[in-house]
């Protein structure tokens, strides 16, 4: 695991756009927000690049799959979740707080969406006609960053508060786990094969297991400053994740064996990280480019 077999970087824009997020779609696209650049990037499976404007004062951060050719947008900026498609804007709805800033996303197979509002503690919910429904996130001053679905199960990290939060089902109580290192900073989460929550602790430089069960575990990474930021699960078990801070890919395996990939342009700052049906791994870079490694 530590030599993928291809290792490709693709331009999707200049670095003053700062590719952010990741999301791939049933059509073969790859899918990158412009986080300081107001837009979407859209990859097709020939290359081809479409780049949607979310207009002026947007700031397009997290993705996740809509339908087959679409996907789901927050914009911390203007307030809102957006869906955008091919040809651009299919809809958009309002965050119903003042000020929630939606970051994290996540679709389940409900249809439900669900959000994290970085600066109201709040997890919100949209259902397949549109509504907006929003559930505290179990602690104040929180800061909800990213969040993850699993059938009817429900995890976000909550970076302020140093904890994990949980929630089963769409209207039961947040169960918060707190982590046992100080001031980690937890920020991507997913759930992976072996359904237990896999999440990031930027400011630790360790990779964290919540399973159902309560049981927490940390394993550290060989540069404790390398600043593990996204997480995806892998299809075929463990989870990649990117190390902004050392400009790396890395790979856990479900035992906590790690295996890291550096990225041929140093100081690329690789943030968002998606993994396809067929094992390939995505990552958008600051720099201005994606990232395409095949395993």
């Amino acid at each position: 695991m530590t030599e993928p077999t291809h290792l490709t970087e693709h331009r999707i824009s200049d670095a003053e756009a700062a590719p952010y997020g990741v999301a791939l779609t049933d059509d073969g696209a790859v899918w990158a927000t412009l986080i300081r650049g107001q837009a979407v990037v859209r990859r097709d499976v020939d290359g081809t690049l479409d780049t949607i404007s979310l207009g002026e004062g947007s700031e397009p951060s997290l993705l996740a799959a809509a339908t087959e050719d679409s996907v789901w947008v927050t914009d911390a900026a203007r307030n809102r979740i957006v869906r955008i498609g091919p040809e651009g804007i299919r809809a958009e709805i309002p965050v119903p707080s003042v000020g929630g800033r939606p970051f994290g996303i996540a679709a389940a197979d409900s249809g439900e969406v669900w959000f994290t509002e970085m600066t109201t503690d709040l997890i919100g919910k949209v259902d397949i006609l549109g509504k907006v429904t929003e559930f505290t996130a179990g602690v104040d001053h929180g800061n909800p960053s990213m969040i993850a679905c699993s059938g009817e199960s429900v995890w976000f990290t909550l970076n302020g508060a140093n904890a994990i939060g949980y929630i089963r089902g769409g209207n039961s109580a947040v169960v918060v786990t707190d982590l046992p290192t100080g001031k980690a900073g937890p920020v991507g989460i997913t759930v992976a094969t072996d359904a237990a929550a896999w999440f990031t602790e930027i400011a630790a430089g360790q990779i964290g297991r919540l399973d159902r069960d309560g049981v927490l575990t940390e394993f550290p990474l060989p540069d404790r400053s390398s600043k593990p930021h996204a997480i995806a699960a892998a299809p075929s078990g463990g989870c990649w994740f990117t190390m902004w801070g050392s400009s790396q890919i890395g790979f856990i395996a479900s035992d906590g064996t790690i295996a890291v990939t550096d990225l041929p342009t140093p100081e690329s700052e690789p943030h968002g990280i998606a993994v396809a049906a067929d094992g390939t791994v995505w990552s958008a870079l600051e720099t201005g480019f994606l990232a395409e490694l095949r395993p």
